[in-house]
């Protein structure tokens, strides 16, 4: 299976102190979230050094553009409004539910700055992503109303689980969020898990469809029947076949440290966002 390593480090304008995934040991959170625009270009965010990028593979030694985020995000998302332009979306951790931004691509990419929605509450923005119809699926993992809010629309799930990201599965229509039940920690702790859920519109309601023990994810995306999932905890991305006539698939090695974010293009290519090492790993699943 070919790797390839794009490495991208900014200085921790932030000041962000390094955090721990359970007995795993302590990182930085660098390059935090990935979304495919094309088969050849992705935005990423860069969490403690304050700023968004996007690269070509083609050509992945620097970016095409780069422009500074007001605050600290955990993820990324964009949406094509026209041809060469696109609306980028950042969660905004606990400083602001999201900002927006354009994305013009051409000989001179750049980034612009469109708005900034305040908080209603004081509550942590991790995910963010957008479904079919552009509306934007935030996950609230933490705070004082933690939640899952897909337009204006919001629903709660149970404690101790804390939502780090929605996705949306265009074959079959459907939601499905992961949680975790411990969040990141100055110092080590003992446990920590990861829930998958799955929004039933005939009852509106969210119902846990999995449970992985030792194991802490952060991003999801559904792929080939698959719903993928990075593990900071494990250094692996796991792949879990929804209707469950495939067998699991455990991605590990050596590409991967603390992986946080995660992206999948049309055609099958992987990003991953490493914490540890300030990297995108790209890995061609399409055969998987």
């Amino acid at each position: 299976m070919k790797v390839t390593q794009i490495t991208w480090h900014e200085p921790n304008r932030a000041n962000t102190p390094p955090l721990h995934i359970a007995s795993r040991g302590q990182r930085f959170s660098t390059l935090t979230g990935v979304w495919w625009i094309d088969e050849f270009r992705f935005v990423v965010n860069h969490r403690s050094g304050l700023m968004l990028a996007v690269f070509d593979v083609r050509t992945p030694h620097q970016p095409m553009a780069i422009s500074a985020i007001p605050h600290l995000t955990d993820d990324i998302a964009a949406k094509k409004i026209a041809d060469n332009l696109w609306e980028i979306a950042v969660s905004g951790c606990w400083d602001a539910a999201y900002s927006i931004y354009q994305l013009r691509l051409g000989n001179e990419s750049e980034f612009e700055l469109i708005s900034t929605q305040a908080h209603k509450d004081r509550t942590f923005c991790h995910g963010i992503a957008y479904d079919k119809t552009g509306n934007l699926c935030l996950a609230f993992h933490t705070g004082t109303n933690p939640r899952i809010q897909i337009a204006d629309k919001t629903w709660v799930i149970p404690k101790p689980w804390g939502v780090r990201d929605i996705c949306y599965d265009e074959t079959t229509q459907s939601y499905y969020a992961v949680a975790v039940s411990e969040n990141p920690q100055r110092s080590s702790y003992l446990k920590t898990s990861t829930s998958i859920w799955k929004y039933h519109s005939e009852s509106d309601a969210w119902q846990m469809i999995n449970m992985i023990d030792d194991m802490h994810s952060d991003a999801c995306q559904i792929y080939q029947g698959r719903i993928w999932l990075p593990d900071q905890k494990g250094d692996r991305v796991l792949g879990i076949c929804l209707n469950k006539e495939r067998p699991q698939l455990n991605i590990k090695g050596s590409c991967f440290d603390f992986p946080h974010g995660l992206g999948i293009s049309e055609h099958g290519m992987l990003a991953v966002t490493n914490y540890g090492s300030s990297s995108i790993t790209l890995i061609d699943i399409s055969q998987q």
